[in-house]
C-alpha cells in the first residue's frame, strides 16, 4: 500500500500539530491526533511525500519500516526541462490553500504519478544509468526500491562507460567521469539531466544548487574543461571555433605578432583567472564575451560582468544583440522598469549568460538572489585599474567586488573560488602587483597576466603651443580641414562639446557634440551620425569611445589635454583602429591647462574632513543603536553636506562608507529600498486638494502636509527632464526638499494611500512617434506573425539574407535583416522561442517553444493589445510628446473595452501581457518608455563596528590620500610629456614607454630631479605656485605650509602682510590641502575686510574663490538663526547663534566645517568667542587659523577683548606663530612705535617689530598743529587722523578753508548704508526679477539709471565702489546676497584714499588703512589706559615713510569757524512726513539756507527742522558771537517711523558757523 503524507508543523514548538494523508486507494485522512495519523500509516508498505526526507519524517513516529519515497528530488531530474512541472517551484509544491496537510498529500501524489510517467517516458538506457548513480544514495534508494522490478538491465557495463557512450559528443570523452561517480553520484545524475535537457536555457533548481553545490563542478568537468583532443572539447571548447561560430571572425589580434588574445580567450576557457592588458581598440570585450557565450552555451554558466559606466553596458549589450546574440542584459539605472523587469526575468530563467552591472549593484538583494540561483562561472571586471590608488581611476566601490565574491562563494558552499578576468586598457606596473595582489588577499586567486605593448606604430603624436582660445580654436580648425578624415575631438567640459561643435559647424565643418550628461537618444543619434560618415567630425568627453570601434579615424586632437597618460593613450588610441592606416593625434597645450585638472580633482576628491565628518554622522545615528537604515541623503545631512549636488551626495556619502568600512570602521550591508507607491490617481493638484478636503483621515495639519507632497510628486511625475532613476519621488528627498520630518512624510504617504490618492498603478512615461508608429506598427506585427508560421515545433536552420528575401517576396517590402534581428530577440527574450546563432554561416537555429496555435493565439493577444495601447497612448500625447500613462489602468481600460468588444467572451489580459506588449513597441522602437514613477526610500544597512569614541585619521585614510597624491603626479607628468614632445619626439615616446614599463618610483628618480620632484606632489603647476607662494616670506611661508597643527594662532604685528597670509593660506586650503570651498568658513569684523579677502582670493585662485564662505561674525550669525538683518540689529545676534548650536538647534549644514579662519582675532568679544568654541565643539575635527594684533585691540567699549585671542594658545594648546616683519613703514617709524609700545602692558607678542624696508623714513614727534596745512607737501597718500568725529569734522573744514581737496568720513549715527537714497533708488530699479538672480542686463540697467539720476550727488563715489565690489566678489547676482551685502556695509567701507585727495578720519575708522604720509592729532593724553595707548599706536602704525604727531589740547579751542555734522538725532523727524517729494529732489552737497532752527532749499523750500536739544546748542554757539555761515546736504537717507507703513526721506546737513 502506498499512503501519501503532510505534515504541518508549529514553528514556535517545532512539534506536528496537523496531519494529513492520502492511501493509494483513495481513503483520506485529516487529524490533529499523532496516534491516529500513525494508525492510518501503518498499514504502509510505502510513503510518499514532498521533501519528506528532510522534514516530515523528523515529526512523525512510524510503527514499521516502509519505504520512503520522496518526490522533491525526483522533480528536476525527470523534469529538467522549461516549462518545468507546475506543481513545483524552487522546492516548495503549488498549492491553493495554505495549511491544509490533505491538499498537500493530493498534491504530492499528483506530482508521484506525473514523475512515475516521465520516468517511463526515458529511454532504457537512461533509466539504468540513474538507476546505477542513484539506487544507494538516501533520497533515491526508495523510489528505486519501489519501482526495482521495471528497471531495464540491458547491460552490465559500468555506469562510467554508459554515461560516456550515452552522452558521446556531448561531454568531453577524456573526463574521469569514474571518480565523478564514486564521489559525486547525485550531483552528476542532475548534471546530466540538464545536459539532456532539449531547451537550452533550462536551470538546475536553485535548491539543488544549494544542497548539492558540486553539481555546478561537475557540470564544468565534464562539460566546460578542454582536453584538446576528444571531438566535442574540440567542437564546443575550442576558441577559434567558438569566434567564428559567435562573432564570424575567422582570426583572433596578433599584438606585435604575438597571439596575445587567443592566449588570454584560451586560458579563461580552461577557467583560470587572468588579468588582461589590452590598449584600446585591442578587442577587451570579444576576449571575455567569447568565453561568457561558451560557458553560457555549455554549461548554463553565467559570467557576470562589472562596469563603472552604464552607457558603456548598454552599449555593450545593444552591440550583442546587433549581432543576434540575445543572452546579453544589464541591469542599472538607465533602464525603464519594463526593461528592468525583463533583464532581471531573463537572468532568473536562464536566458541571459552575460550580466553587466556597476559594483553598487553588488549591495543589491535582488542581484545576490539572483546569482545565487545561477551557475556563476566567472566575474569580469573592466577598468581594473580601479583597484589600484596607482591606478588613474581608483574607486573605492570596487574594494568591495572581492568580499561580495567570497560571500557568494560561501553561500553557495563552493570551495573552488570563480574565476576572475580582470581587464584594463593601460597599466603601471605598481597597478599591475595592487591588481594580482588584492586578489590573492580577498580570494586566494592567482592572476594570469596578458599584457600588451601599449605602443601603437601607425599613431604620430603632436604637440601644439596655444596661449589663447582663438589661437587654440584655429589650430583646431586647420587641423581638421587639412587632414580631411572622421576626427574625434576631445575636451575636459561637457558643456564645451556643444559650443565648440557649433563654431565648427559654423565654419562649415560637419561636427557634433558627445557628452555623457546629454539625452541617451541624442548621444545615439549623434554617435550612430559619425559612425556612419554622416559628420565628419565628433566633440567628446572621455565618455565617447568606449566600446566604439570605427576604423577610419585619422585625426585625434586633445582640445584639452587628458589628466594622465593612462587616459591619453586610451583616448588618442581610438585614432588609427585600421592597423594598416597612419593616423595623427594632436594636442594642443597650454601649461595652465593642467589647472583646469586641479581644480576639478579639488572639487571631486573625498578628503579627509568629509569622511570625519561622515563618520561623525554615523556615530550620531548609532547613538542607541549599533545598526542603522538610513539613505545617504540623510547621511549627508546630519553630515552637514548642504551645498553640494543633490545628485553627487549619494557617489560621495557612499564613496566615504566604503572608505569606513575598508577601515573597519562599520560594516555596510546591502541596500534596503522600499516602494511606497507606483502611482498618482488624481488628475491634479485641485483634483487632490478636493480629495485631501473631504477625507476623515487628515486633520488641519497632515492635510496642508500632504497637499505640499503630492504637489511635489505631482510635479516630479510631470517633468519629462526626471527620467529613470532621477524620477523617483523619495521619501528622504521629499523630507529634505519640503523641509519636514522623514516619520511625516511617510505617515502623510501611507494616509494618501489609504484615501486612494496614491497607488500601486505603475506609472510611467512615454514617447511616441506618431509617424513612424502609423507607417511600422501593422508592419512589424505582420512580419512577426509571418516568421512564427514559419517557425516549426522542431529546431530549423535559418539563413537571414534567405530569410528577408523570402519575407519580401511575400510581400513584406520593407522587411530587412536588422527587422528580423529585432523581431527574433524579443521573441527569444520572451520565450517564444529557442535561438542559436551561427554567425560564421550567417543562420540561426530556431524552434517554438510551444506548439503553433498556442504561439500564434499569444502573438494575436499581444497584437491586440499593442493596437490598442497605441491608439490609447496617441490619443493622449500631442506629437511626438511624452504622455504619461499608469499601467494598472491601461490594463484595466484594455479590459473593459475587450469585454465590451468581444461580448464579454475573450479571456481577460494579465499585467505580463500588457508589459509584453508595452516591450514589444519598445523594442521595435515604435514608443520609448522613459523610466517609471515611484515614491521610494532607499536606504543602506550600516553597523558600526567599533566604540564611538574611534576617531578616524590620517592612517585609515592613507589608502585614499595615496591615491590623490598619485592623480597629482599623473596631471603633472602628462603636462611634462606635452612639454617633451615639442622638444624631442623621440624622448617623448621613450618617457610613455618607461612610464608603463619601468617601476613607478624608478620612473620618477629617472625623469623627475631635485625640485621638480618636489613640485610634482603638489596639486598645483609651478608657475602658479610661484605666483601664489613665491614672493612670500620664510615666516609667512612657514604659516601656510604648516598643514599639521589644528590650532593655530598668529600674532601679527602692523605691516607684517596679515592680510596676505591669509589670502594665500585660504589659497592653499583649497588647492594645496584638500579643504573644499563648502568646508571652509572665515570670519571677519568688517564687510569691507570681508570684501577685501574675497577680491585678493578672485586674483589667487579664480572663480572657485567666490564659493567660499567669507562673512562677518554679525552676518554668519544671522544665517545660522535663519533671518535677514542688518548692522543695526546686531548687537544680540552673535549670542543668540552661539545658544542655538550649543543646544542643537542650528541645521548641520550651516556648522559643519572643517577649517575656521578669523581675521582681527585680538576683536572678539565674549559672544564671539563662545561663537567660535561652539563651533569647535560640533566639530571636532575642525582646524581654526586665527591672525590678529592684540596691540591694535582698540575695541574694548564695543566688548572685545584679546585675552580670547590668547585662549586659544592656552586652552586649545595653539601652535603660535610671531609675524614680526613690518613690510609697510620705515625704520624710523617703526623705531618710534616700538618705543610707544614699552607703555602697553600685558602684551602677547615676545619679539620686536622690526621694519624690512630699507629707508630710514621721517618721524616728527612734536609737530605745530598750525603748520598742518603746510606741512602737507609730501608726495603719495595721506591722511589726518583724529581722536574724535567731532575733530574730524573740524580739521576737514580747516583744511578745505586752506585750499586742500578734502575727503573725510563724518559720523553716521543713526543710519546705515542702505538708508541712502541712493542705495534705495538703485534697489527699486532693479524689481522686477525672476527666481532670485539678478540678470546682467537689469543690473547694468539700474546701475546706469542710479548713475545718470544722482549724477551731482557728492555720494556718487561712493555708490560706484559699491557697485564695483558687489561685481567683483560675486560670479553671479543673487538678490538675497546684494541684500545682505548692503545691511553690512558702512558708508566707510567704500570712501577711498587718493593720492591728490587728504584723508580725515579719526583712528579707529582708519584702522586697517594704511598711508604714505600720516598727521597724527592728538589732543587729549591725559589718563592714557590701555585702550588709549593701543588706539595711538594703531594710529602710529599707519604710516608708511613719513610721520607727524601733533599735539596741543588746546588746538580745536576757540576756532574761528566750527563745522557742525546733524546726525539722525540732531533734527526733527516727524517734520520730514509731508516733505518726502521736496526731499527726494536735493543731492548730496546741494547748498542749503539756514533759518531760525530751519533748513531750506537754495529755491526758499522749507526742507527740514532742527531738534528742540540741537537748536538749543546753535543758541548757545550764537552766544558766543557764532553764527550759521554755510549749509549743505551731508545725506538723503530713508527712515521708517515705528508702526507705520511708508517711509519718510530725511535730509541730513553739514552746517558751517562762524564767528562774527
Amino acid at each position: 500500500m502506498l499512503i501519501f503524507i503532510d505534515t504541518e508543523v508549529n514553528v514556535s514548538n517545532q512539534k506536528a500539530q496537523d496531519y494529513g494523508a492520502i492511501r493509494e486507494d483513495g481513503a483520506v485522512l485529516h487529524t490533529h491526533s499523532a496516534t491516529d495519523f500513525s494508525h492510518f500509516l501503518s498499514c504502509a508498505t510505502a510513503l510518499c511525500g514532498h521533501n519528506i526526507i528532510n522534514h516530515d519524517l523528523k515529526y512523525i513516529q512510524l510503527e514499521h519500516d516502509p519505504i520512503i519515497i520522496d518526490t522533491l528530488p525526483l522533480s528536476p531530474l525527470l523534469f529538467p526541462c522549461k516549462p518545468y512541472h507546475k506543481l513545483v517551484k524552487d522546492e516548495k509544491l503549488q498549492v491553493e490553500e495554505l495549511n491544509n496537510p490533505v491538499n498537500d498529500s493530493i498534491k504530492a501524489r499528483d506530482l508521484y504519478y506525473d514523475e512515475l510517467a516521465a520516468w517511463k517516458q526515458l529511454p532504457a538506457i537512461k533509466q539504468l544509468i540513474y538507476y546505477k548513480l542513484l539506487a544507494d544514495t538516501l533520497e533515491f534508494k526508495g523510489f528505486f526500491s519501489w519501482i526495482k522490478n521495471s528497471i531495464p538491465i540491458i547491460s552490465t557495463d559500468p555506469v562510467d562507460i554508459l554515461i560516456k557512450s550515452e552522452f558521446e559528443g556531448r561531454i568531453c570523452s577524456k573526463a574521469n567521469v569514474s571518480a565523478v561517480v564514486k564521489r559525486y553520484p547525485v550531483e552528476l545524475a542532475y548534471a546530466l539531466a540538464i545536459i539532456d535537457a532539449t531547451d537550452p536555457s533550462s536551470l538546475t533548481p536553485a535548491w539543488v544548487l544549494r544542497n548539492y553545490p558540486k553539481v555546478n563542478n561537475v557540470m564544468t568537468f565534464i562539460c566546460n574543461t578542454p582536453c584538446g583532443e576528444c571531438e566535442y572539447c574540440q567542437s564546443k571548447l575550442d576558441a577559434h571555433r567558438g569566434l567564428k561560430e559567435f562573432f564570424g571572425y575567422d582570426t583572433f589580434r596578433l599584438f606585435d605578432g604575438e597571439k596575445m588574445q587567443q592566449d588570454a580567450v584560451e586560458a579563461a576557457i580552461r577557467g583560470e583567472s587572468i588579468l588582461t592588458i589590452f590598449p584600446t581598440g585591442g578587442g577587451k570585450s570579444l576576449t571575455f564575451q567569447l568565453p561568457a557565450l561558451i560557458a553560457g552555451r555549455n554549461i548554463h554558466g553565467l559570467t557576470v560582468v562589472i562596469s563603472p559606466l552604464q552607457s558603456l553596458m548598454k552599449d555593450q549589450v545593444d552591440n550583442l544583440t546587433a549581432r543576434g546574440i540575445s543572452n546579453a542584459v544589464t541591469i542599472n539605472g538607465l533602464l525603464d522598469p519594463i526593461e528592468r523587469a525583463t533583464a532581471i526575468e531573463q537572468v532568473a530563467d536562464g536566458t541571459a549568460d552575460l550580466l553587466y552591472i556597476a559594483p553598487e549593484m553588488l549591495r543589491s538583494r535582488t542581484i545576490e538572489r539572483l546569482l545565487l540561483n545561477r551557475n556563476v562561472v566567472r566575474f569580469v571586471i573592466d577598468e581594473a585599474h580601479c583597484f589600484s590608488v596607482w591606478g588613474q581611476d581608483f574607486r573605492t566601490d570596487y574594494l568591495y567586488i572581492g568580499d561580495f565574491i567570497r560571500k557568494l562563494q560561501e553561500k553557495k558552499l563552493q570551495p573552488k573560488p570563480i574565476a576572475v578576468s580582470c581587464f584594463t586598457a593601460t597599466a603601471k606596473q605598481k597597478v599591475v602587483s595592487d591588481i594580482c595582489d588584492y586578489f590573492k588577499q580577498k580570494l586566494d586567486i592567482n592572476l594570469k597576466i596578458f599584457a600588451a605593448n601599449s605602443e601603437r606604430k601607425n599613431l604620430h603624436y603632436s604637440v601644439l603651443h596655444a596661449e589663447t582660445a582663438d589661437k587654440k580654436y584655429f589650430l583646431l580648425r586647420d587641423l581638421i580641414l587639412g587632414h580631411n578624415c572622421p576626427s574625434i575631438v576631445y575636451v575636459s567640459r561637457t558643456k564645451r562639446t556643444s559650443e565648440l561643435a557649433t563654431h565648427l559647424c559654423n565654419d562649415g565643418i560637419s561636427a557634433l557634440a558627445f557628452n555623457g550628461k546629454m539625452d541617451s537618444s541624442e548621444k545615439v543619434k549623434n554617435q550612430n551620425a559619425f559612425m556612419e560618415g554622416e559628420a565628419q567630425v565628433i566633440v567628446a568627453t572621455s565618455a565617447f569611445g568606449m566600446g566604439v570601434d570605427k576604423k577610419d579615424v585619422g585625426l585625434v586632437v586633445h582640445y584639452d589635454i587628458s589628466d594622465s597618460l593612462e587616459n591619453y593613450v586610451q583616448e588618442a588610441g581610438r585614432a588609427g583602429r585600421d592597423p594598416h592606416m597612419q593616423a595623427d593625434c594632436y594636442v594642443l597645450y597650454d601649461d595652465s591647462d593642467l589647472d583646469k585638472h586641479f581644480v576639478l580633482l579639488n572639487q571631486t576628491k573625498l578628503s579627509i574632513s568629509e569622511i570625519q565628518q561622515v563618520w561623525k554622522a554615523i556615530k550620531d545615528l548609532t547613538a542607541k543603536r549599533e545598526k542603522v537604515s538610513c539613505s545617504p541623503l540623510e547621511i549627508a545631512r546630519q553630515a552637514g553636506w548642504n551645498d553640494i549636488e543633490a545628485n553627487e551626495i549619494e557617489m560621495r556619502v557612499k564613496g566615504a562608507v566604503t572608505t569606513l568600512e575598508q577601515a573597519g570602521f562599520i560594516i555596510r550591508g546591502n541596500n534596503s529600498p522600499r516602494i511606497f507607491a507606483t502611482g498618482i490617481k488624481v488628475r491634479n493638484m485641485d483634483d487632490a486638494r478636493k480629495r485631501l478636503t473631504a477625507s476623515p483621515l487628515f486633520d488641519d495639519v497632515t492635510r496642508e502636509e500632504a497637499a505640499r507632497i503630492i504637489r511635489s510628486l505631482i510635479s516630479s511625475r510631470a517633468t519629462a527632464d526626471n527620467r529613470g532613476a532621477d524620477a523617483e519621488s523619495r521619501v528622504d528627498y521629499l523630507a529634505d526638499i519640503l523641509g519636514m520630518k522623514k516619520s511625516s512624510v511617510i505617515r502623510n504617504i501611507n494616509l494618501m494611500r489609504q484615501e486612494g490618492i496614491l497607488a500601486d498603478t505603475r506609472d510611467m512615461m512615454a514617447f511616441i512617434d506618431h509617424a513612424s508608429v502609423s507607417r511600422n506598427l501593422e508592419e512589424m506585427l505582420q512580419l512577426e506573425h509571418y516568421l512564427l508560421e514559419l517557425i516549426g515545433i522542431e529546431s530549423n536552420i535559418f539563413n537571414y539574407k534567405q530569410l528577408n528575401t523570402d519575407a519580401q517576396a511575400a510581400g513584406y517590402k520593407r522587411c530587412t535583416v536588422k527587422k528580423i534581428h529585432t523581431l527574433l530577440h524579443f521573441l527569444f527574450i520572451k520565450g517564444y522561442i529557442n535561438k542559436e546563432e551561427h554567425t560564421a554561416s550567417g543562420t540561426v537555429s530556431l524552434q517554438l517553444q510551444m506548439d503553433t496555435d498556442n504561439t500564434l493565439e499569444r502573438h494575436e493577444r499581444k497584437v491586440e493589445i499593442c493596437r490598442y495601447v497605441v491608439k490609447n497612448l496617441m490619443q493622449s500625447a500631442d506629437s511626438n510628446k511624452a504622455v504619461t500613462f499608469s499601467l494598472i489602468d491601461l490594463l484595466n481600460q484594455y479590459n473593459a473595452n475587450a469585454q465590451q468588444t468581444m461580448f464579454g467572451q475573450t479571456e481577460k489580459a494579465t499585467i505580463m501581457d500588457m508589459e509584453e506588449a508595452l516591450l514589444f513597441l519598445s523594442k521595435v522602437e515604435l514608443l520609448k518608455i522613459d523610466g517609471g514613477f515611484m515614491v521610494t526610500y532607499n536606504t543602506m544597512q550600516i553597523h558600526r563596528q567599533v566604540d564611538r569614541t574611534r576617531r578616524y585619521g590620517k592612517e585609515q585614510y592613507r589608502m585614499l590620500d595615496e591615491f590623490y597624491r598619485q592623480r597629482i603626479q599623473q596631471i603633472h607628468i602628462v603636462g611634462e610629456f606635452a612639454n617633451m614632445m615639442v622638444s624631442d619626439y623621440e624622448a617623448a615616446m621613450k618617457f610613455v614607454s618607461d612610464y608603463f614599463l619601468l617601476d613607478y618610483k624608478d620612473f620618477i628618480n629617472r625623469y623627475f630631479k631635485g625640485e621638480r620632484r618636489a613640485q610634482i606632489v603638489r596639486n598645483i603647476t609651478p608657475a602658479k605656485y610661484e605666483q601664489i607662494f613665491g614672493t612670500l616670506s620664510d615666516k609667512q611661508r612657514e604659516i601656510i605650509d604648516d598643514k599639521q597643527s589644528k590650532y593655530i594662532v598668529v600674532a601679527a604685528g602692523p605691516g607684517s602682510g596679515k592680510t596676505r597670509v591669509l589670502v594665500h593660506k585660504l589659497a592653499s586650503l583649497l588647492l594645496l590641502e584638500d579643504v573644499k570651498h563648502e568646508q571652509l568658513l572665515m570670519l571677519t569684523f568688517s564687510r569691507a575686510a570681508a570684501t577685501e579677502f574675497k577680491k585678493r582670493l578672485i586674483d589667487l585662485v579664480g572663480n572657485a574663490a567666490h564659493f567660499v564662505e567669507i562673512k562677518t561674525f554679525h552676518s554668519y550669525s544671522f544665517d545660522l538663526i535663519g533671518r535677514q538683518g542688518s548692522l543695526e540689529e546686531a548687537n544680540s545676534v552673535v549670542q543668540r547663534a552661539a545658544e542655538m548650536i550649543e543646544s542643537g538647534e542650528v541645521e548641520e549644514s550651516k556648522i559643519a566645517k572643517s577649517v575656521l579662519v578669523i581675521d582681527e582675532a585680538q576683536d572678539m568679544g565674549v559672544d564671539d568667542f563662545r561663537l567660535v568654541k561652539s563651533l569647535i565643539q560640533r566639530n571636532e575635527d575642525m582646524r581654526v587659523i586665527a591672525v590678529g594684533d592684540d596691540d591694535q585691540n582698540i575695541y574694548g567699549f564695543r566688548g572685545s577683548n584679546s585675552a580670547y585671542f590668547s585662549s586659544l594658545i592656552k586652552d586649545y594648546n595653539a601652535m603660535r606663530y610671531e609675524m614680526t616683519e613690518n613690510y609697510r613703514s620705515d625704520e624710523a617709524i617703526v623705531d618710534y612705535a616700538n618705543r610707544f609700545l614699552t607703555k602697553i602692558p600685558n602684551r602677547l607678542k615676545i619679539n620686536q617689530i622690526h621694519s624690512v624696508s630699507k629707508r630710514k623714513g621721517q618721524v616728527c614727534a612734536k609737530a605745530d598743529p598750525e603748520q598742518l596745512a603746510s606741512n602737507l607737501h609730501h608726495s603719495g597718500q595721506t591722511a589726518v587722523l583724529t581722536q574724535t568725529n567731532k575733530q574730524t569734522l573740524q580739521i576737514a573744514h580747516i583744511l578745505k578753508e586752506q585750499g586742500k581737496h578734502v575727503r573725510f568720513i563724518q559720523d553716521t549715527d543713526g543710519f546705515y548704508f542702505i538708508n541712502l537714497a541712493e542705495i534705495r533708488y538703485f534697489l527699486k530699479q532693479l524689481r522686477p526679477f525672476e527666481g532670485g538672480i539678478i540678470s546682467k542686463e537689469a543690473w547694468d540697467k539700474a546701475k546706469e539709471s542710479t548713475e545718470k539720476y544722482y549724477a551731482t550727488s557728492e555720494c556718487l563715489d561712493l555708490v560706484r565702489r559699491f557697485f564695483a565690489d558687489f561685481e567683483v566678489t560675486r560670479s553671479k547676482f543673487y538678490y538675497s546676497d546684494l541684500h545682505e551685502f548692503i545691511l553690512e556695509s558702512n558708508i566707510e567701507d567704500f570712501i577711498a584714499t587718493d593720492e591728490n585727495i587728504v584723508f580725515v578720519s579719526t583712528i579707529h575708522k582708519a584702522k586697517g588703512r594704511e598711508f604714505d604720509n600720516v598727521h597724527l592729532i592728538l589732543s587729549d593724553l591725559t589718563h592714557l589706559d590701555s585702550d588709549k595707548l593701543r588706539t595711538i599706536y594703531v594710529g602710529l602704525t599707519r604710516a608708511r615713510h613719513n610721520l607727524y604727531v601733533y599735539n596741543d589740547a588746546s588746538f580745536f579751542d576757540n576756532r574761528s569757524s566750527i563745522i557742525i555734522s546733524l546726525s539722525m538725532h540732531d533734527v526733527w523727524l516727524d517734520y520730514f512726513k509731508d516733505k518726502k517729494e521736496k526731499v527726494l529732489s536735493l543731492r548730496s552737497g546741494d547748498k542749503l539756507q539756514y533759518k531760525n532752527g530751519y533748513l531750506l532749499s537754495i529755491n526758499g523750500n522749507y526742507i527740514a527742522s532742527l531738534s528742540k536739544e540741537q537748536r538749543e546748542k546753535i543758541k548757545e554757539y550764537e552766544n558766543n558771537n557764532y553764527c550759521v555761515k554755510e549749509a549743505n546736504v551731508s545725506y538723503i537717507i530713508a527712515w521708517q517711523p515705528k508702526e507705520e507703513e511708508q517711509e519718510v526721506a530725511v535730509c541730513l546737513a553739514n552746517l558751517v558757523l562762524e564767528k562774527k
